[in-house]
């Protein structure tokens, strides 16, 4: 069984032994009262057929300043699989806890 996390680590640039072939790309923004909403889905095709969808969604807020780890919502789905994946989705609430969960990642696969 191969994980998840092999796959974050390709799409992310990290060292993996998948590899990233080709994605596609679909973007919205739009406003709600004062926040720009900035969504974005995208589908990672792998060299073994696995395919992998990143939805991200990130609302900056006119009046607020940037903060240290603003909020930035990810969810990677295992969408087309012919082995199998643990686990099949795997969500984060800002880019510090998916970068801090990568490192813990990178940890194990070495």
């Amino acid at each position: 069984m191969q994980q998840l996390a092999s796959y974050i680590l390709a799409i992310q640039g990290y060292p993996s032994p998948v590899s990233v072939v080709s994605h596609t790309q679909e973007q919205q923004s739009y406003r709600d009262d004062n926040a720009e909403m900035c969504e974005s889905l995208t589908l990672y095709h792998f060299n073994n057929g696995v395919v992998v969808s990143l939805l991200s969604e990130q609302d900056k807020q006119a009046d607020e300043p940037n903060a240290v780890c603003e909020d930035y919502w990810l969810s990677y789905r295992v969408v087309t699989a012919n082995i199998a994946i643990s686990p099949q989705q795997k969500s984060f609430s800002n880019l510090c806890q998916q970068g801090f969960w990568l490192k813990m990642q990178q940890g194990l696969n070495e």
